[in-house]
């Protein structure tokens, strides 16, 4: 399955994916935004917060072109990032580069990519994190779905007819969340029915994002049911469950 079908159509969708992307990865991205370098304040395209020990500050510019990027804007980039004091600097660029721009980016630490390459080399940190975020959501649905856990008999009358129903609709959600793995999300052309609803999806993000919606929906049916039953899950018995949602990624 393909990670992404984005295609940005102006030069702010452009930069406003690759912030979103990289937000959604775990970094903190801002767009624009303006910054202090030795020669006086710029706006770039997107600044990047790395929670890496190694690469801290990462400086993106996004070229929404029709014609391929020159040496000169390498150059002036490359300026950009050095004195800013960036670890690196992507250039993303819509319609590719010139062959002298791909020279004046040579040992440096100015990385040169079209949009694609860019989905490319986020994805797999992008899907890691998307998962790890889905299974700690997802956490509360396995003890309202157990038969073991949950205290059943403490419903209201009027509200187990509804709980029921509630966890016929949310189990295989639960499932999915917690056993889906990164390799089940790449290397199935598409996904088949013994995921929750994956078949009805292409992408990679867009079926991470739709599970993410229906385990907040999970989560507020259920909340309704135990509120109105003055049911209280203690939180100890799902911090009991943290320790186990990063075993299948």
């Amino acid at each position: 399955m393909k990670f992404t079908d984005r295609c940005p159509a102006t030069w702010k969708e452009l930069q406003d994916y690759v912030a979103l992307f990289l937000n959604q990865s775990g970094y903190r991205a801002v767009s624009p935004c303006t910054i202090d370098t030795v020669r006086g304040k710029v706006e770039v395209d997107v600044l990047v917060e790395s929670p890496d020990e190694l690469v801290k500050r990462i400086v993106c510019e996004c070229k929404f072109w029709n014609s391929s990027v020159p040496k000169e804007k390498v150059h002036a980039f490359r300026t950009v990032v050095q004195d800013s004091g960036a670890s690196l600097g992507l250039l993303i660029s819509q319609a590719g580069f010139q062959s002298g721009a791909i020279e004046a980016a040579n040992l440096s630490n100015v990385r040169l990519m079209t949009w694609n390459e860019f989905t490319d080399i986020i994805a797999d940190k992008w899907t890691l994190t998307r998962l790890k975020q889905l299974k700690k959501e997802s956490v509360p649905l396995s003890e309202y779905t157990s038969s073991l856990h949950f205290p059943f008999d403490n419903l209201k009358d009027e509200d187990v007819g509804r709980y029921l129903k509630a966890c016929d609709k949310y189990r295989p959600l639960r499932t999915t969340c917690w056993e889906i793995t990164r390799k089940d999300l790449k290397e199935n052309d598409s996904l088949t029915d013994f995921w929750y609803k994956g078949s009805e999806f292409t992408t990679i993000e867009s079926y991470l994002n739709f599970l993410s919606d229906q385990v907040t929906a999970g989560l507020k049916e259920f909340g309704e049911i135990l509120a109105n039953s003055n049911i209280i899950i203690p939180p100890e018995r799902l911090e009991k469950s943290y320790g186990y949602i990063y075993m299948s990624l």
